[in-house]
């Protein structure tokens, strides 16, 4: 029988709690056991305490469930420095948080909808097909028509303040002294706006009406039967990323599903100043006919004009080699360098800038981009990032909020295209970076 979700902030307090305690005393343990060990073992121990405290961890998020779960999605892009073994064990929890009882969900529709899903759908599976970060998402019948329907496991929106609170706790240790408040603000806002299903609602809309592409599927909504708590669409015949790959693809294959991805990030970003801002693999469904589609669309950026602005004459300055003296001057018009004399600017730019340059422009120097080849990318660009944060731990917090998440979501996807080993062809995303500027200047 499944535990009751806690919901009050008591009640989810208790949890965290004890989640701490355990921790803490995993981490003593490990402590001591290497204090005590041989140089040889102190590595194994080290990762076996990893090990062992991302466990505790993940228990604790498919007890809580929701609201620590997407957290922890967000935590995976923004937050890089965590040791493999958490970012591992938390790409595992997306998908494996229990599921919440038959009669709870009948409860929920009820009180959202004002019938109970046998007087609602022609059918209804009952037993969930997938899990959302926020809820969980059912197989039904509606009109002759195969529909999804996204169910938000209650008191979710009231418990945001407590899990936040939580994880900022946690990932404080974890962060050796960062300022991480801006990031803590950052993935507050979006997950008040994932609560709400109506937004997301209008998000799926948007994207259905403005994105032009052949192969991209995006689910038509059912606004009379979607609420703040329950939101139902057209299902989306298809496998996960992870089957796909198991059927051993050919590299065509890899290469044009990665292509259509790459492609929409820039074509949205820069026509629509819009991106799909989650690059969970779960939210991507590999359809048979070569056609990719697009699902959970409530971590949507939208993308201030000015501010795109400058980010694309800035990403157009280093892919074209400008001076560096220009470069700075950019990042400075983006207050993530003080201004100050010249040397002083530069030598920042050096330490803590040029090497995150690096790491987001190097695909698009050339016209393609072979990500087997790279297989490293993630790794390496993991490693820049944390290097540069032990540099300069105080500077983390110039970052403009903007550029990090953008840079941030665009790295998640590289991830994605190194998972699939596909070969990527860069041309049309500066095409369309070009037009962009080209219209700025008109």
């Amino acid at each position: 029988m499944d535990k009751p979700i806690p919901i009050t902030s008591m009640a989810r307090g208790k949890v965290i709690g004890k989640t701490l305690i355990k921790i803490g005393a995993t981490r003593s343990k490990g402590a001591l056991k290497k204090m005590l060990s041989s140089d040889q073992n102190k590595q194994s121990i080290q990762y076996h305490t990893h090990e062992e405290t991302a466990k505790i961890i993940i228990e604790a998020l498919g007890e809580l469930k929701g609201v620590s779960v997407k957290i922890a999605q967000q935590v995976m892009l923004a937050l890089p420095f965590l040791p493999q073994n958490y970012l591992e064990h938390i790409g595992k929890s997306f998908n494996a948080v229990p599921p919440i009882n038959r009669a709870l969900i009948r409860k929920i529709i009820k009180q959202e909808l004002n019938g109970y899903p046998e007087e609602i759908f022609e059918t209804f599976d009952t037993t969930p097909f997938g899990s959302a970060s926020l809820g969980q998402v059912h197989k039904a019948e509606y009109k002759g028509e195969t529909v999804a329907v996204k169910v938000q496991y209650p008191g979710i929106a009231n418990s945001i303040h407590t899990d936040m609170g939580m994880v900022k706790f946690m990932l404080q240790r974890f962060a050796k002294g960062q300022n991480i408040d801006h990031l803590i603000e950052e993935i507050n806002q979006r997950l008040y706006e994932e609560v709400d299903y109506c937004f997301e609602a209008n998000n799926v809309i948007f994207f259905k009406n403005t994105v032009v592409h052949p192969n991209i599927v995006i689910p038509n909504i059912y606004p009379e039967l979607s609420t703040s708590k329950v939101l139902v669409c057209s299902y989306i015949e298809g496998c996960s990323l992870m089957d796909f790959l198991k059927s051993k693809p050919a590299q065509t294959q890899r290469n044009h599903y990665a292509q259509i991805l790459f492609d929409t990030f820039f074509s949205t970003l820069y026509q629509l100043k819009a991106i799909h801002a989650d690059p969970n693999p779960g939210n991507f469904i590999f359809m048979q006919d070569g056609k990719l589609g697009l699902i959970d669309f409530g971590c949507i950026k939208y993308v201030d004009h000015q501010f795109l602005t400058q980010y694309n004459h800035l990403h157009l300055s280093l892919i074209h080699g400008e001076k560096e003296d220009e470069i700075v001057r950019q990042y400075a018009n983006l207050k993530m360098i003080d201004q100050s004399d010249i040397e002083t600017m530069r030598a920042f730019y050096r330490e803590i800038i040029q090497p995150l340059d690096s790491l987001y422009i190097e695909v698009l120097k050339e016209d393609f981009y072979d990500f087997g080849e790279e297989h490293a990318f993630s790794k390496r660009g993991f490693e820049t990032i944390l290097d540069v944060q032990k540099k300069q731990t105080h500077s983390v917090h110039k970052f403009n909020q903007e550029y990090l998440f953008l840079n941030r979501t665009l790295l998640g996807y590289y991830t994605l295209f190194e998972q699939m080993n596909a070969q990527i062809d860069t041309r049309y995303a500066k095409t369309v970076m070009k037009t962009f500027q080209g219209e700025n200047h008109a």
